[in-house]
């Protein structure tokens, strides 16, 4: 059962965190940021405990205010948020085409509602991946309670790595107009200059359409942007989904 009183969200508070050191927790998650004087060097080498304290602080309160699910989902009129996040959890199910005998992996799974509920529905088994070890230890509590601990689990993330960080040259490198490259001429500085004075004559000849000028600024402010945020480290440079053809055959309609 999912933790619905007030006295539930008590006992929970704070998570893996001692009862006496939640206050001293809740300073130290605060003063991470720069509303409290936080630097942004100290939230990115700390980027684990900052998450971890929010996690462990936070918990109990998303569990009290928004049951074991901690996500979105369409809603019809009339329908309840619980039922909207139900039915949501079984489409993804039948997205994927589950049943028994597949293995399923949630990637950033919480304390575990939406596996909990497809593996019902479905009768798979499903792994939950986490980093926070209170949610990770709720989330078996709920597993147990359900009947549900041999075909839900839980693996926590001991470390990650960024592929970006030690890469040679930097992935955005292309797209940074303060370089030069004979390779990448027309990103360059230059080759934009240039690129800008084409457009805009081609333009007045009429040969490309009218606002091409236009969309070629935007694409340069688009370019310096990304850029300055890959400086700043706050882009994922590469999303990567690994998909496969069906393996049969499907029938043509």
């Amino acid at each position: 059962m999912s933790k619905t009183s007030a006295l539930d969200l008590a006992s929970g508070l704070g998570g893996k965190i001692r009862k006496e050191q939640v206050k001293s927790a809740v300073d130290q998650y605060e003063n991470y940021h720069e509303i409290y004087g936080g630097e942004v060097e100290s939230r990115t080498s700390n980027y684990a405990d900052l998450a971890n304290k929010y996690y462990d602080l936070v918990t109990s309160f998303y569990e009290y205010g928004w049951g074991e699910s901690f996500h979105f989902g369409s809603r019809w009129q009339g329908e309840t948020l619980r039922e909207s996040l139900k039915r949501h959890e079984h489409f993804l199910a039948l997205q994927l085409g589950l049943k028994k005998g597949m293995k399923v992996l949630d990637v950033g799974c919480g304390i575990g509602g939406p596996l909990r509920e497809i593996a019902r529905f479905s009768s798979a088994s499903v792994t939950g991946l986490n980093n926070n070890a209170y949610q990770i230890s709720r989330g078996k509590e709920l597993n147990f309670s359900v009947g549900l601990s041999e075909t839900c689990n839980f693996v926590k993330v001991v470390s990650v790595k960024d592929l970006a960080e030690n890469s040679p040259l930097p992935w955005y490198l292309p797209l940074d107009s303060s370089q030069f490259s004979l390779n990448g001429f027309r990103l360059t500085r230059v080759g934009r200059f240039i690129t800008h004075i084409l457009v805009k004559t081609l333009e007045c000849l009429h040969v490309a359409p009218q606002g091409s000028l236009r969309v070629s600024n935007f694409l340069e402010t688009a370019a310096d942007g990304l850029v300055k945020g890959a400086k700043e480290g706050i882009f994922t440079p590469i999303f990567f989904v690994l998909a496969r053809k069906p393996l049969d055959k499907q029938p043509e309609i």
